[in-house]
C-alpha cells in the first residue's frame, strides 16, 4: 500500500471526510507503530547475527529490510504530520460552518419577529393614543419636574399615558430598561435609546437632525444593528474558508 493512499479522501461532507481520514490517521499509526518496532531491534538483532553462523548474505539482507523499514518508516511520519494538519483543517472549516449557519439563522429569525414586533407596537401605539384621546385635558393635573421651572403642575394626558405604558412593559420585561441613578431601593427608569457609533460603541445621545441617526422602524433597526452584521460575519468565515 503506496502511504499516499492514507491521503486519499472520497468527496463527500465534511464530517464523513473527517471521520474517513480519522481511520486512516490510525491505520497510519498502527502501521508505524509496526516499522518503529523493525528499526528499533534492527541493533540487537544485527549483533546477535553476527555473532552467529548466519551467512552474510542473510546479513546483507536483514541490514537491507531494516533500511527499507527505515525510509518506509520516515515517509509514514510525513504522512502523518500531513493527515494530522489536513483534519484540524476540515474540522476547522466545518466549526467555521457550523458558526456562520448560526449566524445566518439568527439573522433570520430576527429579520421574522422583528415585522411581527412591528405589528405588536403599531396595536400599542393606537391603543395609546386612543386613551389620549378619551382622557380630557382638564381633568388631568400631573405633578411634574422640569429643569428650568422645578415641580408644576400642567395638563398632560400624553404624558400620563407615557407613564401607564412604561409602567405596563417595565412590570413585563423590566429588562427593557436602563436603570441609573440608584438610592434608597429606588432608581431611575430610562429606555435604552441608543445609536451605534463607527466603532461599534453605543452613544445614549441621540442628534434627532443627525441624517445618519434618523429613527427607524423595528424592521430597520434590527436589519442594521443585528440582521446585517450578522449575514456579514456569515460571509466572512465561509470566505476565510474558501480562501484556504
Amino acid at each position: 500500500m503506496s502511504v499516499l493512499d492514507f491521503l486519499k479522501v472520497k468527496k463527500s461532507a465534511p464530517a464523513s471526510q473527517i471521520a474517513e481520514m480519522e481511520a486512516s490517521l490510525a491505520r497510519l499509526r498502527a502501521e508505524r507503530k509496526e516499522f518503529e518496532t523493525v528499526v528499533e531491534s534492527h541493533g540487537a538483532r544485527r549483533a546477535d547475527a553476527l555473532l552467529s553462523d548466519m551467512a552474510d548474505a542473510d546479513i546483507a539482507k536483514l541490514d537491507a529490510d531494516a533500511s527499507l523499514a527505515q525510509i518506509r518508516l520516515e515517509r509514514l511520519e510525513l504522512a502523518e504530520l500531513e493527515l494530522v494538519e489536513r483534519i484540524e483543517r476540515a474540522r476547522d472549516t466545518q466549526r467555521r460552518e457550523a458558526e456562520a449557519v448560526r449566524r445566518d439563522d439568527v439573522a433570520g429569525k430576527v429579520e421574522q419577529i422583528a415585522i411581527q414586533l412591528e405589528k405588536a407596537i403599531d396595536e400599542l401605539v393606537i391603543a395609546a393614543n386612543e386613551m389620549v384621546a378619551a382622557i380630557p385635558a382638564d381633568l388631568i393635573r400631573m405633578r411634574d419636574y422640569e429643569p428650568t421651572m422645578g415641580i408644576i403642575d400642567q395638563p398632560s394626558p400624553q404624558r400620563l399615558v407615557a407613564a401607564i405604558v412604561a409602567e405596563a412593559m417595565y412590570k413585563r420585561s423590566p429588562e427593557l430598561f436602563r436603570r441609573g441613578n440608584e438610592y434608597c431601593g429606588s432608581a431611575d427608569i430610562a429606555l435604552w435609546l441608543c445609536t451605534h457609533n463607527p466603532n461599534g460603541s453605543l452613544n445614549y445621545i441621540v442628534s434627532t437632525n443627525d441624517d445618519g441617526k434618523k429613527f427607524m422602524l423595528a424592521s430597520g433597526a434590527a436589519d442594521i444593528h443585528v440582521v446585517q452584521p450578522l449575514r456579514r460575519a456569515a460571509a466572512d468565515l465561509r470566505a476565510a474558508r474558501a480562501a484556504e
